[in-house]
C-alpha cells in the first residue's frame, strides 16, 4: 500500500473529489442498496474520493445521482463493476474463492493492487474477514485479525470493544494483539488520549477466569498499552473512552446478548407505554428524553466496525445501516488511512516481539 499519510481536510480547487486517498464502497452489501448509494454520495460531496463497487445497474444509478453534485467531473471518477454478490448464507471462504467477480472480492482486490486505499461494506461479515485474510493478508506481527466497534458509555464518549467474532479461537498472545489494535484505533481514529485497556472477565481479580484469561492478563500487564486489569460485563459501559478486549467467541456472545436485551427492553417499554391513555400522555412529555436516549444508543454515529490487523483498511458497516452510517463508515476508513492505523499496529507488535 502506498505510504501516503498527508491529511485531506482541506478541499482544493473546484472539484469536490479532492482527497488523494481512494475509498472503495460496496454498493451491493447490506439490507438496503439505497443506503450505500446515499452514503457514498454524501461522502463524495464532502470531498472524499469514493470508488463505487457494484453491478452495472447500481453503478449507473450512482453516476446519475453523482452528476448532480456541483463541480464534480464524472470522468475523473473510478468505478468497479461486479457481476455477483456474496450473501450472508454463503460459506465465506468458498464464496471468496468461488466468486472472484463479487463486489467484496473486487473491493478488497482494489486495495491489494493499489487502486484503493480502503474498503467499506455492509455485506457479509464472514466474507469480509475471510477475504481480508486471503486477499490482503495479515499485517506483519499479527497472527489473527480483530473486529471492533464503539459501544455507548455512561459518560458519552463510548467504549471500543474488540474482538466481536473475527477470531473465535484465540491464544493469549492474540488478546494482546487485539489490545494493541484497539488502543491504536481509539487513539488515532477516535481521538481518545491514552485510552485505558481492560480485559473482559468473570471477575476483577487477577486470578479470576479461565486459563486463557489468566495468561492474557499476565501478558497484557507487560504490553505497550495502558492496561488497567479485568472488567466484568456489567461494567463495560462505564469505561468511557476506554478499550475492552476478549476473544472473538466471548465478544460475539456479549454483543448479541446486549442487542437482544436492548431489543427486549425497548419492546417492553413500547408495549407498556401504549397500554393506556395516561401512559401515552406521559410518553408525549418524555419524547425529548427518548430522542436523546436514541441518539446515545445510535450506532450510526461511530462509523462502522473496523477489521484490524490486515494489510489494509476494511470497515464493516451494520447490515441495516442507513446512508448516514455508511457515510460515517467511509469517513472512519479515510481517517484510518490518513493516520496509517494498519502500519502503526504492525510496527507496535513487531517492536514488542523483538523486546
Amino acid at each position: 500500500m502506498p505510504e501516503e499519510r498527508q491529511r485531506t481536510d482541506v478541499i482544493s480547487g473546484n472539484d469536490p473529489v479532492a482527497s488523494k486517498f481512494r475509498i472503495a464502497l460496496d454498493l451491493m452489501g447490506g439490507d438496503s442498496p439505497e443506503a450505500a448509494l446515499e452514503g457514498g454520495l454524501e461522502a463524495l460531496a464532502q470531498g472524499i474520493n469514493v470508488i463505487p463497487v457494484g453491478d452495472e445497474a447500481s453503478i449507473e444509478r450512482f453516476k446519475a445521482r453523482a452528476a448532480k453534485i456541483p463541480g464534480l467531473a464524472l470522468e475523473n471518477m473510478d468505478f468497479i463493476v461486479s457481476k455477483s454478490v456474496i450473501s450472508p448464507s454463503d460459506s465465506p471462504v468458498r464464496a471468496i474463492r468461488g466468486k472472484p467477480d463479487s463486489s467484496v472480492v473486487l473491493g478488497l482486490t482494489a486495495i491489494r493492487e493499489g487502486r484503493a486505499h480502503a474498503f467499506v461494506s455492509a455485506g457479509s461479515t464472514g466474507a469480509l474477514v475471510a477475504g481480508g485474510v486471503l486477499i490482503l493478508g495479515r499485517a506483519e506481527g499479527v497472527e489473527k485479525p480483530g473486529l471492533g466497534t464503539v459501544l455507548p458509555s455512561s459518560a458519552g464518549r463510548g467504549v471500543f470493544f474488540i474482538d466481536l467474532g473475527a477470531s473465535v479461537d484465540c491464544r493469549p498472545e492474540n488478546i494482546v494483539e487485539f489490545a494493541v489494535m484497539g488502543h491504536t484505533y481509539a487513539s488515532a481514529v477516535l481521538g481518545w488520549s491514552s485510552p485505558p485497556v481492560a480485559l473482559l472477565n468473570v471477575g476483577v481479580e487477577q486470578e479470576k477466569g479461565n486459563l486463557l484469561s489468566r495468561k492474557a492478563f499476565e501478558l497484557l500487564s507487560r504490553a505497550p498499552v495502558k492496561f488497567q486489569g479485568n472488567i466484568e460485563a456489567r461494567d463495560v459501559f462505564t469505561l468511557d473512552g476506554g478499550v475492552v478486549v476478549c476473544d472473538g467467541f466471548t465478544g460475539n456472545v456479549f454483543l448479541k446478548t446486549c442487542e437482544g436485551t436492548a431489543s427486549f427492553q425497548l419492546q417492553t417499554i413500547k408495549r407498556e407505554v401504549t397500554r393506556e391513555l395516561r401512559s401515552k400522555l406521559g410518553a408525549l412529555l418524555l419524547r425529548p428524553t427518548f430522542s436523546r436516549v436514541k441518539k446515545i444508543l445510535d450506532y450510526t454515529e461511530y462509523g462502522g466496525a473496523p477489521l484490524l490487523g490486515l494489510k489494509g483498511t476494511v470497515i464493516k458497516c451494520h447490515g441495516s445501516s442507513g446512508g448516514k452510517a455508511i457515510a460515517n463508515g467511509i469517513r472512519a476508513a479515510l481517517r484510518c488511512v490518513e493516520e496509517d492505523v494498519a502500519g502503526k499496529i504492525s510496527r507496535t507488535l513487531q517492536a514488542g516481539a523483538t523486546n
